[in-house]
């Protein structure tokens, strides 16, 4: 049988692997020329003629790919490194978590309980380690962070728990429109075991909304019946989880210990082995991360927030009027008028990076101190003096990297050197 792979990332050489240790001929294509050259000793390249009776694609590659038209044109089963997956998930546990924002502290979160708990967990998906290397590894637990790419071509993973925690606009380059965006999220409802959970954010359905095919449960800082906070506890079934001296903060984060403490409450509900979780669990790498505080002006990388409802949320955290917003990269097709809105209210002024520049300013006409720059090394220094010795600094770029960078993490290690380089310069 042969095996097309389509996308040379993490996720597709371990589809590869695991497809050749199952007697599959490995076929591999990859736009990156350099790419496709470092794999072809041990993989056959891609060949038009072939006909393949399976050809797994990585989540970045559209439909509208030409080597996937003409797998179609050839009917063959195009699927994704997930999709495969599924289909030898047997006796784990799958608890699956998507969103617009939140998805990656919300399964770190998961996984930290179900570990802190006793319980063999394997934290996999878009967070990094692809769900294909844990299987036929003992794990009694798989806890997916799942992208809407990844939920495009996902149909044989059966869910437990199913975790939607937000939609705002994004991705508005692929998805036709918003509701096109919103639906290919909600599409994880329909991988839902009967008789599983689905925990949603409230406004995702209508708050009247149930199904009697599995259990539904609501989260909002705001309150449901299901879950409830105030400024320094979190209570459900008549416990109460303390949270307000914890080394995350935000409503948003509360919101993902919510959502979290939901998903996991059927095997693990001692509010002891939770508050010791949430105790040691540290900021995720470039979400709203503390970087540096000199001369009165503090640094926050949240390079991973790649959309307008991530910027909002990042932006509500902070005092009035005591921010400088960094913004710009590749346009994901949105509006930045919501941004626009709150800057008014928490910017003491903005500076405009990277591709979508064009795009963004307009947003900020008659914005009070706009900039823009062409350098991290130049947006760094910008900003610190609109920062006035007091204030911060919020790199939340509401796009994404692919036009200075590999990916959002490069993105932000890089803003966190030239900050380091500042102060040190500053210093001498």
């Amino acid at each position: 049988m042969n095996a097309l792979i389509v996308g040379l990332g993490i996720s597709g050489i371990s589809s590869a692997k695991f497809l050749k240790n199952s007697g599959y001929e490995i076929f591999i294509y990859d736009d990156n020329a350099a790419q496709l050259e470092k794999y072809s000793a041990e993989y056959q390249k891609y060949d038009g003629n072939l006909k393949y009776d399976l050809a797994v694609i990585s989540p970045g590659v559209p439909s509208t790919h030409r080597v996937i038209q003409k797998l179609s044109e050839q009917e063959t089963e195009v699927i994704g490194e997930l999709e495969l997956a599924g289909r030898y998930v047997k006796d784990e546990k799958v608890i699956a978590v998507t969103g617009t924002n939140g998805k990656s502290t919300t399964v770190s979160l998961v996984h930290s309980f179900l570990k802190n708990a006793g319980f063999r967990s394997f934290l996999c998906g878009n967070i990094g380690e692809p769900v294909i290397n844990g299987i036929g590894k003992g794990y009694e637990f798989f806890v997916i962070e799942l992208s809407s790419f990844q939920l495009e071509t996902l149909k044989s993973l059966k869910v437990d728990v199913a975790m939607i925690l937000n939609v705002t606009p994004d991705h508005l380059d692929r998805y036709k429109d918003f509701e096109d965006y919103k639906n290919t999220k909600l599409n994880l409802l329909n991988l839902l075991k009967k008789g599983g959970t689905a925990v949603l954010g409230t406004g995702i359905v209508d708050k009247d909304f149930r199904h009697p095919g599995f259990d539904l449960k609501l989260f909002s800082v705001d309150g449901t019946d299901d879950i409830k906070c105030d400024e320094t506890n979190v209570y459900f079934d008549g416990k109460k989880l303390k949270v307000d001296d914890l080394k995350i903060s935000g409503h948003h984060n509360v919101e993902n210990i919510m959502a979290a403490v939901l998903g996991v409450k059927k095997w693990v509900s001692d509010t002891g082995i939770l508050r010791k979780s949430l105790l040691e669990f540290n900021p995720l790498a470039h979400r709203t991360a503390f970087v540096d505080k000199f001369q009165g002006v503090e640094f926050i990388d949240d390079s991973k927030g790649t959309n307008v409802g991530a910027v909002e949320k990042a932006l509500a955290g902070f005092d009035d009027g005591k921010v400088v917003l960094i913004l710009g990269g590749v346009d994901k097709g949105g509006s930045y008028a919501p941004v626009r809105v709150l800057a008014e209210r928490k910017c003491k002024g903005v500076v405009i990076i990277g591709a979508s520049k064009e795009i963004i300013r307009p947003y900020f006409k008659g914005f009070k101190n706009v900039e823009t720059a062409d350098s991290m090394a130049e947006t760094v220094e910008k900003s610190f003096k609109l920062a006035g010795n007091d204030g911060v600094v919020l790199f939340s770029p509401a796009c994404s990297s692919f036009d200075w960078y590999k990916n959002y993490k490069e993105r932000g290690d890089d803003f966190v050197n030239k900050v380091k380089e500042l102060k040190a310069e500053l210093e001498k």
